[in-house]
């Protein structure tokens, strides 16, 4: 089920050489987690550090695109296309309760298709190894299969399952922002029983420093503010004037807040990028019975 002793036991003394190397104070731990993908199941903690690499042993292969992770705080290290190992340190010390989620999808489209673990630095130890275990279905149907492969209305977008007819849209002019470096092409906003979510192209001009957006707040005309995810279809940092799609999901405004809403991107080094007035779809009547 996992691979070979001999590769499993390279990566081990890999993570204990770099950890001895650095002298670090954390005590090393190796551990097996199973990942069941179901929506209660919270993500699960793995002690990481900037000083000690932590390798993770996956039962079946990942694919290594679909790698999901703070790039300028988390530091992947790929072994390829597809394979059943992944290694990740801190690109630099962790502060007290920061916490970074890193997320994969399963090769083989199984489910669980996805492994989520939460990251963080306590003082005291540093998972070194990881073996990640899923269990396997009883008896698989293509209607589980397919629910389990979504989570949330950005997976129905970004595998095919939705477009811009069966579900209320809205078109998103393009903006430019000389100052901040960002611009972007033409978006779409989507809404749904419970969601809303906008999909935008936006290019990064000034280099060298990449920018990809941690946070996102709409804001209606009324005041009212919402919070929102930032999801993207690749993972990593961009290159200087590569056009990269972006996804913002939200929860559905209150019936107060109106149509008209402000969308900002930024993240924490300070750049940002506003959207003009977007008029978000009014939400669909339901049949009556």
């Amino acid at each position: 089920m996992f691979p070979s002793a001999s590769l499993a036991v390279a990566l081990v003394l890999f993570a204990a050489t770099v950890a001895r190397a650095q002298a670090t104070t954390r005590e090393p731990r190796q551990r097996t987690v199973i990942v069941t993908g179901t929506p209660a199941e919270p993500p699960h903690e793995v002690h990481v550090s900037h000083e000690t690499p932590t390798v993770f042993l996956f039962g079946s292969e990942i694919r290594k695109k679909s790698v999901r992770v703070d790039a300028s705080r988390i530091r992947v290290v790929d072994t390829g296309e597809q394979s059943r190992s992944l290694i990740v340190q801190a690109v630099s010390p962790l502060g007290d309760g920061e916490r970074h989620e890193i997320e994969v999808e399963f090769a083989n489209g199984k489910a669980p298709a996805r492994a989520g673990f939460a990251l963080v630095a306590p003082a005291s130890d540093v998972d070194t190894l990881i073996n990640v275990v899923r269990p396997e279905p009883a008896a698989p149907t293509c209607p589980a299969e397919v629910r389990a492969d979504v989570r949330g209305p950005e997976d129905l977008l970004l595998l095919g399952y939705m477009g811009q007819s069966g579900i209320p849209t809205a078109r998103m002019n393009k903006t430019k922002d000389a100052t901040q470096g960002l611009e972007s092409r033409e978006g779409v906003a989507y809404r749904g029983k419970g969601w809303l979510m906008f999909q935008v192209w936006i290019r990064n001009m000034r280099g060298p420093h990449p920018w990809v957006p941690t946070a996102a707040t709409l804001t209606s005309e009324t005041g009212e503010k919402l919070r929102g995810r930032v999801v993207l279809e690749e993972p990593g940092e961009p290159a200087q004037g590569e056009a990269v799609r972006m996804l913002v999901v939200t929860e559905e405004p209150p019936a107060g807040a109106g149509l008209v809403f402000v969308l900002e991107l930024s993240r924490a080094e300070g750049r940002s990028l506003t959207f003009p007035p977007v008029k978000v779809p009014a939400p669909a009547q339901e049949p009556k019975r």
